[in-house]
């Protein structure tokens, strides 16, 4: 159902969760905003691949642990991390889950998913259908992903996340 990745740079866990048909989005989404829930609420259709989340949340804990994260919290880091835009506002509006989503990858470093579990009123399924939830033509738009790029589409955003503060 959920999935733990150890994150290289720091050898913290991501634990990762996918949820459908949520029933209480508005309400989940103010918690997280408001601090009172401690997880980001990714939007399902934007990621491939949990290894695309990976990616963002090892570069956010590397920034944390740095001391140059570019947003206030690690959570927002990850969603700012997942985006091409140097935007923050916009990152976050684009990644993290909307009031009119039901679908989220719910994502939490070092701390499991069971509060979120309590709190997201909806169905816990296997992230491996992840993979399913993927809105092609969206993620082309955001990212201004090329033809060629489509074919891996985990690979091109997980080298986008790594080198996005290098170009």
């Amino acid at each position: 159902m959920t999935c733990c990745v150890e994150l290289s740079s720091t050898e913290q866990k991501l634990y990762l969760g996918l949820v459908t048909q949520v029933s209480n989005t508005m309400q989940v989404r103010e918690k997280v905003i408001k601090g009172e829930l401690d997880c980001t609420m990714i939007r399902s259709c934007l990621v491939p691949s949990y290894l695309v989340v990976a990616t963002a949340a090892n570069k956010a804990c590397l920034a944390k642990s740095r001391g140059n994260m570019k947003t206030r919290s690690l959570n927002t880091e990850i969603l700012f991390n997942m985006s091409s835009s140097s935007n923050i506002t916009d990152s976050l509006n684009k990644f993290g889950g909307q009031d009119s989503d039901t679908t989220f990858l719910v994502a939490s470093v070092d701390k499991e998913l069971d509060e979120a579990m309590e709190v997201i009123k909806g169905e816990w399924g296997d992230i491996k259908d992840l993979s399913k939830q993927i809105n092609e033509q969206l993620l082309t738009k955001l990212h201004k992903l090329k033809p060629e790029e489509l074919s891996d589409l985990t690979g091109s955003l997980c080298s986008r996340i790594s080198a996005k503060d290098s170009l």
